[in-house]
C-alpha cells in the first residue's frame, strides 16, 4: 500500500509500505528516504482526528492505516536534560547532554572541563562502564549521576 508522508514545509512523499509493517519499521524507510533520524520522528495519522502514532512494534493496520493514507511528519529536537559528573574527589558538576550524545563526546567535553585525558577517564552509570554508543544506551535520564573514576597507570 502507498502512504503519503506529509512535512511541515508542505512537501509530501510517498513511501510503499506492507500493511503488516509496523511503526518502527516505517520509521526506519522514512530515514532511508528523508535521511531525518528516527528518533526525531513523530507521526501522525490524519483520519478525521489525530492518531499519534507512538507504539513502534505495533502494526500499520493496527492505527486503521490504509493505501492512500495521509500521515504528517513532525521533526522533533532532543529535550536537554541536566546530568552530574561526580569525580575521584566526590566533586559534582553539572553538565546540560541530550540523550542521544555520545559516549565518547561526552567523554570529549569531561576532558575539556575536568582537565582528565579521554585515555585515563573511567565512566560509571549504574555500576556499568560507559565505553561506547549513546548516553541513552546506559540508560542516562534527567538528574542521572555519572561518576568519572581515573584509570591505574601500570603494567
Amino acid at each position: 500500500m502507498d502512504l503519503t508522508i506529509s512535512l511541515m514545509n508542505g512537501s509530501s512523499h510517498i513511501l510503499r509500505v506492507h500493511p503488516h509493517d509496523t511503526v518502527g519499521s516505517l520509521k526506519i524507510l522514512i530515514q532511508q528516504k528523508l535521511r531525518i533520524s528516527c528518533e526525531t520522528q513523530k507521526l501522525v495519522f490524519e483520519n478525521g482526528c489525530s492518531t499519534t502514532l507512538n507504539n513502534d512494534s505495533a502494526t500499520l493496520e493496527s492505527y486503521g492505516l490504509r493505501s492512500g493514507a495521509k500521515v504528517n511528519l513532525l521533526v522533533t529536537t532532543p529535550a536537554i536534560i541536566q546530568v552530574f559528573l561526580k569525580n575521584e574527589k566526590g566533586v559534582s558538576s553539572t553538565y546540560d547532554i541530550k540523550p542521544d550524545e555520545t559516549v565518547s563526546h561526552f567523554k570529549s567535553r569531561v576532558e575539556e572541563r575536568e582537565r582528565v585525558p579521554v585515555s585515563q577517564q573511567r565512566l560509571l552509570h549504574e555500576s556499568r562502564e560507559m565505553n561506547e554508543g549513546k548516553l541513552s544506551d546506559y540508560n542516562v535520564r534527567a538528574n542521572s549521576t555519572i561518576s568519572l573514576n581515573l584509570r591505574l597507570r601500570g603494567g
